[in-house]
C-alpha cells in the first residue's frame, strides 16, 4: 500500500513540475479570406501578467513557456476589428496549436483601442508603404519630417526627395496628382497629423495600371493618403515674419530687410478637396517648381523654418500662389486639377574656372557673371475621369504652361594659352524669352465581359513654342588678333515643336492565369527653328548676318511594335515580350543638303515580381528605349552666343538606343524591425550620342568665327555602359526610439567622348576617342534619436569618392576627388512648449580646386502658445558662421570646371505662425455622387477591374 501512495505522489510531483515548466502556444492570424496578416499585435493576458508579440511574415505567432492553463488573447491589426478570445487548456505540457484567429475588416477608425506599436512598413508589388503613426513628429510638423525618418528616403537641403537612390518625380494625394505633381506643395505644406500613410510607388503610367502589362523604366511617385478623420473639415496655417541681414550680401546690398509671408488652407470633404497655397518672400523660399523633378528650390512650408532656403544659389524674391481642386461631380465623373503662378526675381553671381585638355596642349578660361532674371511661370493641369459603367473608362487631361524670362547679364571672359592671355572680353546681354506649351491627352480603356480581355488606347497631341530675343554686346580687349565674332549681335529665335502620339494595347486571356498582349506605339515630332542674327553697321543699321543665322527643321518618327505574355500567380507574376522599333530622322536647312537617317532596334523586354510576403519582395525589369537627338545636337550652324565655346550640331546623328536592366529587393523583418532595401541597374547604349570637343587654332580660315575657340559637336559611338547600386539597412531599437542607418550609393560608367585638335596651318583634323572609366562611391551612416516630446535628433556622416581614368593621357588627371560631410541636426523640446532646433554640417573637399570647407549652421528657438498650441513664435538665425557658399564641380574627358555661387548669407528672422483646424469628425450628410476616399484603385486611380487580375 505504501508503494501505491509513493507512486501516486510521484505522479503528482511530476505533473506539477511539467505544469510549472509551461508549454509553447502557436497560432496564426488571418482575414476572412484566409490571407495571413503579418505584423498583427497579439497580447496574452493571464491573471497575474501579460506579454505581447507580433505575427511574423507568415502571420504566425508564438508564446514560449506559457504556464497558465487559462488566459485571454487580444489580437489587433490596422484596418481590422480587434478580437478577444478566452482560452482554456488542459494540464498537458505538449505544445498547443490554436485554430486560426480570423479578423474582420474595420468599418471605422479604431478610437477606443490603444495599440502599443503599429506596423511601420508594408511592401507590395510596386509600392513601399510607411505608416505615418510609426514615425513620431511634433504637432504641426509637415509630412516632410516623417519622410526624413523612413528608411530608404532622403530629403536634401532644398526639400527634394529621393527613395532608394531614385529621385521622386511626382506627388499625389489620395491617389490623384496634387498641384500637377509638384512634390513640395504636399511634403512641406500637409501637416503630418493629417496623414495616414505615405507610399513610394514604382509607377509605369496610367495605361500600365489599367492593363497590368508593365514595361519600360518606372518613375518614382510619392502618394500621401489622408486620415479619414481629417478628410472632412478645414485646416491650414499662416505665417509672417521679418528680419535683417547681419552682414552685407555678396550682391552688395547692405542691411537689407528680410521678410516672409506665406499661408496654406485645405478644405477636405471626402472626395471634394480644395487646397490654396500662397507665398511672398525674399529668403529664397520657392513654393513651386517649374522644370525640375519633383519640387522646387528653397524650403519653408508648414513645419520647416520659414526662410531657411539658404542652400539655394543666388538670392530670390519670390511671389507665388496656387490652387488645387478635386471632386466627384457625379457617381461616374471625377475631376481634379490645379493652377500655379510664380513671379520671381533671382540675382546670381558666379565665378568659373575651366581647364580644357587637348591632344597637343591645354587652355584655360576664367569668367565672372552677374545675372538678374525676372521669371514668370504659370501651370494649369486638369483631369477628368469618366466611368459610364464597370467596363469603360475615359481619362481626358488638358494642360498648359508658360515660362517667361527677362534677363540682364554682365560677364567677363579671359582665355589663356601657355600662361599668356589670348583673348579677353566683356559681354552685356539683354534677353527675353517666352515659352507657352499646351496639349491634351485622352485615355480610353474597355474591359470585355470575358475575364481579362482588355482594349486600351492613349492619344496625345501638344505644341511647345519658344520665342527668344538676345542682344550680346561684346567689348574686346587684350586681343592677340582680330575679334572672331561681331561685337554687336541681335539674335531672334522662333522655335516650335509639334508632337502627336498614340499607344494602343489589346490583351487576350489564354488561360486562367495567363494573358497575351499586342501593342503599337506611334510618335511624330516636328521641330522648326528660325534663328536670325542681325549685326549693327557703322551707320547704325541692323543687317542680317547669314553666317550666324539658321533655319533648321527636322522630323523624328518612331513606330514601336510589341508582343507580351503575362502570367499571374498569387505570389508572383511576370511579363515576357519583344519590341521592334524602326525610326526615321529627317532634317533640312537652306545651308546644308537634306538628311535622312533610318534605324531599326530590336530588344526583348521583361518584368518579374515575386512577393515573398507583405514585407518582402523582389522585382526585375528589362526594357529598351530610343533617345532622340536634341535640337542643339542636330542644328548645323555654329551658335556663338558664347564666343569662346561655340556649339555646332551634327545633322547626321542617329537616335541613341538604351537597353536597361534593373533589379530591386525589399525586406522588412517584423521580429527585429530591421529594414533592408536595395536596387541595381545597368544601362547599355547603342549609337550613344557622344560629345566631340574641337580645338580651333588662331586664324582658322574655313570659318574665322571659330578661331581660338573650344567648340562642341556630337557624334555617335558604341561602347557606352553604366551601372549603379543602392542599399539602405535600418536597425531600430525600443520601438524606433533609436535607429541606425547604413546607406550606400555606388556607380561605374564607361563613358565615351571625342577630342579633336586642328593643325594651325594645314587645318588637318586629328580626332581621338576617349574612354573615361569613372567610379563614384558614397557611404553614409546616420544615427537617429527620437523620444517623443523630448528630443528628435540625427548625427550623420558621408564619405564620397569620384575617381576617373581616361584612355587619352592628355585628357587630364581626374582621379581621387573626395569629400567628407559630417552633420548634426535635431530638435530639443523644453518645458513642454519650447523647441530649440539646430542644423549643422561641415564639408571637407579634397582635390577639388577652388572649393572651400564651409561650416553651415542654422538654428531657431520657438515657443508655442494659445489653446491647442495653435500659435508659434520663432526666432531664427540662418548661416550663423556666415560660411554658406555655392559650389559645383564637373569633370569630363575633355575639361574640368569649377564654379562658385553667391548664396544668402547670415540673417535674423522673427516669425509668427498661426494654425487653424475645424474638423467635422465624420462625413456629413451628402447627396448622390459623394462618397469617402479616393475613387478607383489607389495610386494612379485606375478603375476597379480595369485590367487582368
Amino acid at each position: 500500500m505504501k508503494l501505491f501512495y509513493l507512486f501516486i505522489a510521484a505522479l503528482l510531483i511530476s505533473a506539477n513540475i511539467h505544469a510549472q515548466t509551461g508549454r509553447d502556444v502557436h497560432g496564426t492570424v488571418t482575414d476572412s479570406t484566409k490571407v495571413t496578416l503579418p505584423g498583427s499585435i497579439v497580447r496574452l493576458i493571464t491573471a497575474t501578467d501579460s506579454i505581447s508579440t507580433a505575427t511574423d511574415a507568415k502571420g504566425a505567432f508564438l508564446f514560449k513557456g506559457v504556464k497558465a492553463a487559462q488566459f485571454s488573447l487580444v489580437v489587433q491589426s490596422i484596418g481590422f476589428e480587434p478580437v478577444r478570445k478566452r482560452i482554456a487548456l488542459n494540464n498537458s505540457n505538449e505544445p498547443v496549436f490554436l485554430r486560426p484567429i480570423i479578423l474582420k475588416p474595420s468599418s471605422q477608425m479604431l478610437k477606443e483601442v490603444t495599440i502599443s506599436d503599429v506596423l511601420p512598413v508594408k511592401i507590395k508589388e510596386d509600392t513601399v508603404e510607411f505608416n505615418a503613426a510609426a514615425y513620431k513628429v511634433r504637432d504641426g510638423a509637415p509630412i516632410e519630417d516623417v519622410i526624413k525618418k523612413v528608411p530608404g528616403a532622403d530629403v536634401d537641403a532644398n526639400g527634394n526627395v529621393t527613395f532608394q537612390g531614385k529621385s521622386v518625380t511626382k506627388v499625389r494625394v489620395n491617389g490623384k496628382d496634387f498641384f500637377g505633381g509638384d512634390l513640395k506643395t504636399a511634403t512641406q505644406n500637409l501637416p503630418a497629423d493629417a496623414v495616414q500613410n505615405v507610399q513610394f510607388v514604382n509607377d509605369y503610367g496610367d495605361q500600365a495600371n489599367l492593363t497590368g502589362i508593365k514595361t519600360g523604366e518606372p518613375e518614382t511617385v510619392l502618394n500621401i493618403n489622408i486620415k479619414a478623420s481629417r478628410n472632412h473639415g478645414i485646416f491650414g496655417q499662416v505665417s509672417a515674419g521679418g528680419g535683417q541681414d547681419a552682414i552685407p550680401q555678396v550682391d552688395g546690398t547692405k542691411d537689407a530687410a528680410r521678410y516672409i509671408a506665406q499661408g496654406n488652407m485645405f478644405n477636405f470633404d471626402g472626395n471634394r478637396q480644395i487646397a490654396i497655397l500662397a507665398n511672398y518672400n525674399n529668403t529664397n523660399t520657392n513654393l513651386f517648381n517649374f522644370g525640375g523633378p519633383g519640387g522646387g528650390g528653397g524650403r519653408g512650408g508648414a513645419g520647416g523654418p520659414p526662410g531657411s532656403g539658404n542652400s539655394t544659389n543666388g538670392i530670390t524674391t519670390a511671389r507665388s500662389i496656387g490652387v488645387n481642386y478635386r471632386d466627384n461631380w457625379s457617381k461616374k465623373l471625377t475631376v481634379y486639377g490645379s493652377y500655379s503662378f510664380t513671379d520671381n526675381t533671382v540675382n546670381t553671381i558666379s565665378s568659373t574656372i575651366q581647364k580644357n585638355y587637348g591632344l597637343s596642349g591645354t587652355n584655360a578660361t576664367s569668367s565672372t557673371n552677374n545675372e538678374i532674371d525676372k521669371k514668370i511661370n504659370q501651370r494649369f493641369t486638369f483631369n477628368m475621369e469618366y466611368r459610364p459603367d464597370t467596363l469603360n473608362y475615359f481619362k481626358i487631361s488638358p494642360s498648359y504652361s508658360f515660362a517667361g524670362v527677362h534677363s540682364t547679364q554682365a560677364e567677363t571672359f579671359n582665355q589663356t594659352i601657355a600662361d599668356t592671355t589670348a583673348l579677353a572680353y566683356t559681354t552685356n546681354v539683354i534677353s527675353r524669352s517666352s515659352s507657352p506649351n499646351y496639349g491634351i491627352n485622352v485615355l480610353y480603356n474597355h474591359r470585355f465581359n470575358n475575364h481579362g480581355r482588355n482594349f486600351s488606347i492613349n492619344v496625345g497631341v501638344g505644341r511647345s513654342t519658344t520665342d527668344q530675343y538676345q542682344n550680346p554686346d561684346n567689348i574686346y580687349s587684350k586681343i592677340t588678333s582680330a575679334p572672331n565674332t561681331p561685337a554687336d549681335q541681335f539674335i531672334t529665335t522662333n522655335a516650335n515643336t509639334d508632337t502627336v502620339g498614340t499607344f494602343v494595347s489589346y490583351i487576350e486571356p489564354i488561360g486562367k492565369k495567363s494573358y497575351f498582349e499586342v501593342n503599337y506605339n506611334y510618335k511624330h515630332s516636328y521641330t522648326t527653328s528660325n534663328k536670325v542674327t542681325d549685326t549693327l553697321s557703322d551707320s547704325g543699321q541692323l543687317n542680317e548676318y547669314a553666317l550666324l543665322s539658321n533655319d533648321y527643321n527636322y522630323t523624328f518618327v518612331t513606330n514601336r511594335f510589341g508582343l507580351n505574355y503575362r502570367f499571374v500567380e498569387k505570389k508572383y507574376n511576370y511579363v515576357l515580350g519583344v519590341t521592334a522599333q524602326p525610326s526615321v530622322l529627317d532634317g533640312s536647312s537652306p545651308n546644308i543638303s537634306p538628311t535622312h537617317k533610318t534605324s531599326f532596334n530590336f530588344s526583348p523586354n521583361a518584368h518579374f515580381i515575386y512577393n515573398f510576403s507583405r514585407t518582402q519582395s523582389f522585382s526585375a525589369n528589362f526594357s529598351g528605349s530610343s533617345v532622340m537627338p536634341s535640337y542643339t545636337q542636330l542644328q548645323p550652324v555654329p551658335d556663338l552666343s558664347n564666343a569662346l565655346y561655340p556649339v555646332i550640331g551634327n545633322p547626321n546623328l542617329n537616335p541613341q538606343y538604351n537597353n536597361t536592366l534593373s533589379l530591386r529587393y525589399n525586406h522588412f523583418n517584423f521580429e527585429s524591425g530591421n529594414v533592408f532595401f536595395s536596387n541595381l541597374s545597368f544601362i547599355q547604349a547603342d549609337n550613344y550620342i557622344a560629345s566631340n570637343t574641337i580645338y580651333y587654332p588662331d586664324n582658322y580660315t574655313p570659318n574665322t568665327h571659330l578661331s581660338k575657340t573650344t567648340g562642341t559637336s556630337y557624334a555617335n559611338a558604341n561602347g557606352y555602359y553604366s551601372t549603379s547600386a543602392f542599399f539602405v539597412f535600418a536597425k531600430p531599437w525600443e520601438k524606433r526610439k533609436y535607429n541606425l542607418f547604413l546607406v550606400g550609393n555606388y556607380s561605374y560608367s564607361n563613358n565615351i567622348s571625342y577630342i579633336t585638335d586642328i593643325a594651325p596651318v594645314t587645318f588637318a583634323e586629328n580626332t581621338e576617342k576617349n574612354v573615361a572609366k569613372t567610379l563614384t562611391a558614397s557611404q553614409g551612416i546616420r544615427f537617429r534619436l527620437d523620444i517623443t516630446d523630448v528630443i528628435d535628433a540625427e548625427a550623420n556622416t558621408t564619405y564620397s569618392i569620384n575617381s576617373s581614368q581616361n584612355s587619352i593621357p592628355q585628357a587630364g588627371v581626374l582621379d581621387n576627388y573626395r569629400s567628407w560631410v559630417v552633420g548634426l541636426n535635431g530638435k530639443n523640446y523644453l518645458f513642454k512648449d519650447w523647441t530649440y532646433s539646430y542644423d549643422y554640417s561641415k564639408t571637407f573637399y579634397y582635390n577639388y580646386p577652388g572649393a572651400k570647407n564651409p561650416n553651415v549652421f542654422n538654428t531657431y528657438l520657438e515657443r508655442r502658445f494659445l489653446k491647442g498650441n495653435m500659435a508659434t513664435l520663432r526666432f531664427s538665425v540662418l548661416d550663423v558662421f556666415n560660411q554658406n557658399t555655392g559650389y559645383s564641380s564637373t569633370q569630363t574627358g575633355s575639361y574640368t570646371s569649377t564654379t562658385n555661387y553667391n548664396r544668402l548669407g547670415r540673417y535674423y528672422l522673427l516669425t509668427f505662425t498661426y494654425r487653424f483646424s475645424k474638423m467635422a469628425g465624420k462625413a456629413p450628410e451628402r447627396g448622390p455622387g459623394r462618397g469617402f476616399g479616393p475613387p478607383g484603385g489607389g495610386p494612379g486611380g485606375p478603375p476597379p477591374g480595369g485590367g487582368p487580375d
